[in-house]
C-alpha cells in the first residue's frame, strides 16, 4: 500500500468558516461542515472542503466513481463503493507544531448518504413515490481541507499527497491548486444574494398524519412493531441562492452539526443537532435523540417543560428503544462486551426544543472499517423505529414520498478511516425549483395523534419560520469568528 503524506499547518485566513465558504463558492461542488453551536465533546471544529478530486454517487443508473478525464468506475451498491474507495489508508501526518485536539477530517471523502440507500441492504416494498428523483448517495474526494478550531479561532490547512492511481490521485498541479484555494479564501466575502420561497404545501395532511399514528398504534398492539418514526414533508417553490437560505437557517437554529452541500443538481442546508455515528480509530460513538418538548416562552415555563421531558415515561421509553436498537446494530461489528451506554436520557437545549439524548459507545472489531459500521447500522435507528425492518416497512406503507436525503447522514470519512456523521434532520433540500423540509417523531403505544402532530410542528418551527419570512438581507451572526 502506497503511503499518503498529510501535511497540517497553521494558516491565517481573514474570515470564519461561513464567510470562507462564501468566498470559495463557484460553479464546482462545495461542502461546509460547520459547528455553529460548540458543545462539550462535539462541535469544536468546522471544515471547508477543497476542490473535488472525484465524486462518488448512486442514482437511478447505479453507483459510479467519476473523475474528470477518466472513465467512470461502477460498483454494485453504495456500501461496496464506500468500502473500496473510503477505507483506511496508510497515512503519515506531518505537522510543524502541535495541533489542537480533535482534528477529525484531514482529507478523504465528504458528502451525504440518503435514507433510501437502505434499499441496497433491506428488502422493502416500493410503494412510496420517488419525487424528486435525487441521488441516494453523493460524496466528493478532497486532498485539501481548511479546518477551523472553534475554541482558538485558528485555521489549519491539511493537504494530502500520495499515489496517482488512487486517492488522492496526486498530480503535478496540486501545489498550485492548493495555493489558488487559499488565495480565493482570502478574498472579501461576497454580498449575500436573495432567495424566496413560495407558499408551503403539505405533502401529508394533518388528517393523514394522525391516521398514520393510529395505524402504528394498531400495529404495536398486534405485536408487529414497538415504535415507528413517522414523518411528513412540506414543499415550496424556491428561487434564488440556497447558500443565503443556509445562512438564515443557521442564524435561526444554531446546532453542533450544521452543513451545506452544493452541487449542480441540488443543495442541502442542514441544521442537525444529532450525531449518528462517530468512528475515531476503533472507538465508536452514537448519540441518538428521541424525546422532544418545545422551549417555553418564559424562563419558568422553559424550566417546567424541561422537567416534564425529564420525567416523561413515554419519551424515556421512546429513547430507550432506540438506544437498544443502536446497541444491537453496533454490537454486530463491535468487540464482544465493548458496547456500553455511558449517558442515558440527557437533556440538551436548542433554539426551539429540548431534546432527550443518550450516548452509545463501543470498540470496532479489528480489521473492520467505516463501511462495515455503516452496513451494520444503516439507516439511523432514531429515524426508523424498532424492530428496524418492520418499522421501515411500515414507513414505506404510510409515508407517500420516499425520504431521499432526509433521515440519512451528512459528514466525512477521512483517509485514516475516521468518520463523523450527523443525522439529516432540521434540513432544507433545494432541487428542481423547490425547497423541501421534513419533520416527524417516534410513535409508541401511548402516542396521542394530536400531540404527535404538534411535536412535528415544534420541531419544524424554526425551519418554516425562516421559509415563510424569506431572505433576511443580513449576514447570519451565529458562528464564532
Amino acid at each position: 500500500m502506497s503511503e499518503i503524506v498529510v501535511s497540517v499547518r497553521r494558516i491565517d485566513l481573514p474570515h470564519g468558516p461561513r464567510e470562507t465558504m462564501a468566498a470559495l463558492r463557484g460553479d464546482a461542488p462545495g461542502v461546509l461542515l460547520e459547528s455553529a453551536l460548540p458543545m462539550e465533546g462535539q462541535g469544536q471544529w468546522s471544515y471547508v472542503a477543497g476542490a473535488a478530486r472525484a465524486t462518488l454517487y448512486t442514482d437511478a443508473g447505479g453507483t459510479v466513481l467519476r473523475r474528470t478525464g477518466q472513465a467512470d468506475m461502477g460498483f454494485a451498491d453504495p456500501f461496496e463503493a464506500l468500502e473500496a474507495m473510503a477505507s483506511a489508508k496508510q497515512v503519515r501526518v506531518v505537522a510543524d507544531e502541535p495541533v489542537p485536539e480533535g482534528l477529525g477530517f484531514i482529507g478523504g471523502w465528504v458528502g451525504v448518504l440518503g435514507y433510501d440507500a437502505a434499499r441496497h441492504l433491506h428488502r422493502l416494498p416500493e410503494t412510496a413515490q420517488d419525487e424528486p428523483s435525487l441521488p441516494q448517495m453523493w460524496w466528493m474526494a478532497v486532498d485539501q481541507v481548511l479546518a477551523y478550531h472553534q475554541p482558538s479561532r485558528q485555521w489549519w490547512e491539511c493537504t494530502s499527497s500520495g499515489p496517482g492511481d488512487g486517492w488522492p490521485w496526486t498530480t503535478t498541479d496540486r501545489l498550485a491548486a492548493w495555493a489558488d484555494t487559499l488565495a480565493r479564501a482570502r478574498r472579501p466575502a461576497p454580498s449575500r444574494r436573495p432567495w424566496m420561497a413560495g407558499a408551503r404545501q403539505l405533502r401529508m395532511s394533518r388528517e393523514g398524519f394522525e391516521s398514520g399514528v393510529e395505524h402504528i398504534r394498531e400495529a404495536i398492539a398486534n405485536g408487529e412493531v414497538l415504535q415507528v418514526n413517522l414523518t411528513r414533508r412540506e414543499d415550496a417553490a424556491f428561487q434564488g441562492d440556497a447558500w443565503s437560505l443556509y445562512e438564515d437557517l443557521v442564524a435561526a437554529h444554531p446546532v453542533p452539526f450544521t452543513a451545506f452541500i452544493e452541487t449542480p443538481d441540488f443543495s442541502i442546508a442542514s441544521c442537525s443537532p444529532e450525531r449518528f455515528l462517530k468512528l475515531q480509530g476503533r472507538t465508536v460513538q452514537a448519540r441518538p435523540i428521541k424525546g422532544t418538548v418545545a422551549r417555553g416562552r418564559t424562563p419558568d415555563e422553559d424550566a417546567a417543560n424541561r422537567d416534564w421531558l425529564a420525567a416523561s415515561e413515554k419519551n424515556r421509553a421512546e429513547n430507550l428503544m432506540i438506544v437498544d436498537l443502536m446497541r444491537n446494530d453496533i454490537g454486530r461489528v463491535a468487540e464482544l462486551g465493548s458496547v456500553r451506554v455511558p449517558d442515558l436520557f440527557a437533556l440538551e437545549p436548542y433554539a426551539s426544543v429540548w431534546q432527550m439524548v443518550s450516548t452509545v459507545q463501543a470498540t470496532l472489531r479489528e480489521g473492520l472499517g467505516p463501511a462495515d459500521l455503516l452496513r451494520a447500522c444503516w439507516p439511523p435507528g432514531s429515524m426508523t423505529g424498532a424492530p428496524k425492518l418492520a418499522a421501515m416497512q411500515a414507513i414505506e406503507a404510510l409515508e407517500p414520498l420516499r425520504r431521499g436525503f432526509y433521515a440519512g447522514s451528512i459528514g466525512y470519512i477521512d483517509c485514516r478511516g475516521n468518520m463523523d456523521l450527523s443525522v439529516v434532520i432540521r434540513t432544507a433540500v433545494v432541487a428542481r425549483g423547490k425547497v423541501m423540509v421534513q419533520v416527524g417523531g417516534g410513535i409508541v403505544a401511548d402516542s396521542d395523534p394530536a400531540s404527535e402532530w404538534n411535536e412535528t410542528v415544534a420541531k419544524g418551527e424554526r425551519l418554516v419560520r425562516v421559509l415563510d419570512a424569506g431572505f433576511s438581507g443580513s449576514a447570519s451572526p451565529a458562528a464564532p469568528r
